[in-house]
């Protein structure tokens, strides 16, 4: 995969739960649009990646499909709190106008539904003392050996 045209910045993400279709602005993004939909569905595990191709799994909290009208967004049926497009626009590394007004958005397609997908993340267990001193005693006993 490249993400450049050069070809200078050729990068394989390592096996793991499946990607999402589109890169996000940074690895904490907790919404992503999804202009064209998406196959994966809530309680799911995935990935969320960025351009640089640093990874980060998450957890699909919610998947939200959304109206397209003239001007503005809206989710089809009902959701619990408000969403807060500035922060989807962020996350998804859209500019906020421009994703409010997908509706007159030359790559728009019609016969897609697009949906926004919510994001929680997922816990990383903190090392122990006792992990982070075994590691240092594996690290020093293999330094000798090369």
């Amino acid at each position: 995969m490249s993400c450049c045209s050069g070809g200078y910045c050729k990068f394989e993400f390592p096996p793991g739960p499946p990607l999402v279709d589109d890169p996000v602005s940074n690895l904490q993004a907790k919404y992503q649009f999804l202009p064209y939909g998406t196959l994966l569905q809530a309680g799911e595990v995935v990935r969320i990646w960025m351009e640089s191709g640093k990874t980060e799994t998450v957890l699909i909290d919610q998947k939200i499909a959304l109206e397209v009208s003239p001007g503005a967004l809206r989710p089809l049926g009902s959701t619990l709190e408000p969403i807060p497009w500035q922060l989807v626009a962020y996350d998804s590394g859209l500019d906020a106008e421009e994703m409010q007004n997908w509706y007159a958005h030359p790559l728009r397609n019609p016969n897609e539904t697009p949906v926004l997908l919510v994001y929680g993340h997922l816990l990383k267990p903190k090392p122990t003392w006792k992990t982070r001193w075994l590691s240092f005693l594996y690290r020093m006993r293999t330094l000798g050996s090369s």
